[in-house]
């Protein structure tokens, strides 16, 4: 395949700075290389992605959510910051993983790990963004046990952040608001039901928690800084809102566990390690909770129960 104009140019350009003929940094993967990585590419994934890595290949007029278009520079799934780009190991990651929800297949044991790095190396040069190098991925402290506390402190959370006006009350993506999302290519896209037996971009806690504070680029889910966890004590509850999803019991429940929680005065007059260790320890409660959902159904089950496809 042949490229022409600035994409040519581009290519020539990434080529000649060296930029993809380095391993990671760390030394635990290897070096990927570009020619080797096109001709993988070409015969694995250009039928859906492409010949030039817009998503516009033979096949994607008929999947649904449509193929990545890669030269955009925008990805969903990563360990970097919101709208940052995604490091080698995040692609690895998806590509090693597969896309649950989606025709996206894992592709570990397929190809072998260096044509897997080919590839990745060949596909970052359909975005003149990937000159740059990625920013640092976000730490991922070590996540404590779940308990009945912490999901219950985690679904008034869920409640409080209003996960529930796309998610739903009980997280089966239902929420009114979820009804008419649409991602920045302009494709309807559904909330996703976190009941579901597998996430598109993971649902260990470690998962969940980067989700939670990367966002996913492209798509309605924000990222969510640790002080938007901070909400305070005498935060109002309007029973009208909540009703939306929620019976008055519940509706209760929040307003009592509200009372347990320092109040906006003492919120400012904590340290700002006091601060953090508070977001810290909602953000994951949210992660217990969220997990709490899951119903792991048999794989007959989820055959005829789980969609295949979340966008129409």
């Amino acid at each position: 395949m042949m490229r022409t104009g600035t994409g040519n140019a581009m290519y020539a350009a990434m080529i000649a700075a060296g930029f993809f003929a380095v391993a990671q940094a760390d030394g635990t993967l290897p070096t990927g290389l570009i020619g080797r990585g096109e001709q993988v590419y070409q015969k694995d994934c250009a039928a859906c992605h492409g010949d030039l890595g817009n998503g516009a290949g033979p096949a994607a007029r008929f999947l649904s959510p449509k193929p990545r278009n890669f030269s955009t520079g925008m990805y969903k799934f990563r360990s970097t910051p919101s709208g940052e780009l995604p490091t080698d190991a995040d692609l690895l990651r998806v590509l090693e993983s597969g896309v649950p929800g989606t025709q996206m297949p894992p592709w570990k044991g397929i190809l072998t790990l260096q044509e897997r790095m080919d590839v990745i190396a060949y596909i970052k040069t359909f975005s003149s963004d990937f000159l740059e190098a990625p920013a640092a991925p976000i730490a991922i402290p070590e996540p404590p046990p779940s308990t009945p506390a912490s999901v219950t402190e985690g679904k008034m959370v869920y409640m409080l952040m209003e996960c529930w006006s796309c998610h739903g009350g009980k997280g089966k993506g239902n929420g009114k608001s979820g009804q008419t999302l649409k991602d920045d290519w302009g494709q309807k896209i559904l909330s996703w039901n976190l009941t579901r037996s597998s996430y598109k971009g993971g649902n260990d806690p470690a998962a969940l928690y980067r989700t939670f504070t990367t966002g996913l680029n492209g798509t309605p889910m924000p990222a969510y800084a640790l002080d938007g966890f901070l909400i305070s004590g005498d935060a109002a509850v309007d029973p009208a809102k909540y009703s939306e999803a929620y019976p008055a019991a519940e509706i209760d429940q929040l307003k009592d566990w509200l009372r347990t929680q320092p109040p906006e005065a003492s919120l400012q007059k904590m340290s700002a390690e006091q601060r953090s260790a508070l977001g810290e320890r909602r953000k994951w409660a949210l992660v217990h909770y969220i997990r709490s959902l899951i119903v792991n159904r048999n794989y007959f089950v989820r055959m005829f129960t789980e969609d295949t496809e979340i966008t129409r």
